[in-house]
């Protein structure tokens, strides 16, 4: 059923492509190719999605296409994030970023002018389902290109994965004492990920 999804998806979005080159707006067109989450297939013993930050969930397809604007046929190890597109949308358009935007565009990283773009990533989980009662789910994570850390707040319980000998995400580190210091450092990079995530409205117009 899932493979028989992206196929439509495919087939769909192929239709748009067509469509875009008949009508001469190709050359044009800004096209982004997105998911929202991954699916959990069976992996870690997990079907559909749900309060997990494994890789099949988080790491999600982006294509984008601007012929003549960004560089073609290029493919990044960047970590980014789906906030990420909106001031790129922006910045494509020509159009000033608002300072309320969180997110950091990434027009330097298509047209080859910038270089690192994020140091880590951050998502959040808060009580999305209705079947998680009696604590209900409340997670955040972070992740580096080396280590991923989870915390399930509210319960003294999380998740730490040494992703270069652990890629797979089978082995939690969370209890280990030997990586008790990424732990504080990952932590540490949570809670300030966190914290930069409060409502930067209404502006300031005042230094009360």
């Amino acid at each position: 059923a899932y493979w028989a999804m992206c196929d439509l998806i495919d087939e769909q979005v192929g239709e748009l492509l067509d469509l875009l080159e008949t009508t001469n707006q190709l050359e044009d067109t800004l096209v982004i190719f997105m998911s929202d989450h991954g699916e959990m297939l069976g992996d870690h013993g997990i079907y559909l999605k749900g309060p997990y930050f494994y890789d099949p969930a988080i790491r999600v397809p982006l294509i984008l296409s601007y012929p003549g604007h960004i560089r073609e046929n290029k493919t990044s190890g960047e970590m980014v994030e789906l906030s990420d597109i909106a001031p790129t949308v922006l910045e494509a358009a020509g159009i000033e970023i608002p300072p309320w935007i969180q997110a950091k565009s990434l027009w330097t990283l298509l047209n080859g002018t910038g270089a690192t773009h994020r140091e880590d990533i951050y998502c959040e989980y808060y009580n999305a389902k209705p079947w998680h009662t009696n604590p209900t789910a409340q997670l955040t994570c972070v992740r580096t290109s080396r280590y991923k850390l989870v915390a399930v707040h509210g319960q003294n319980q999380g998740e730490l994965y040494d992703l270069k000998i652990d890629p797979n995400e089978t082995e939690n580190l969370w209890d280990n004492p030997r990586y008790q210091p990424v732990k504080i450092n990952m932590y540490e990079r949570l809670t300030d990920r966190m914290a930069w995530t409060v409502d930067p409205l209404p502006q300031r117009q005042a230094s009360w």
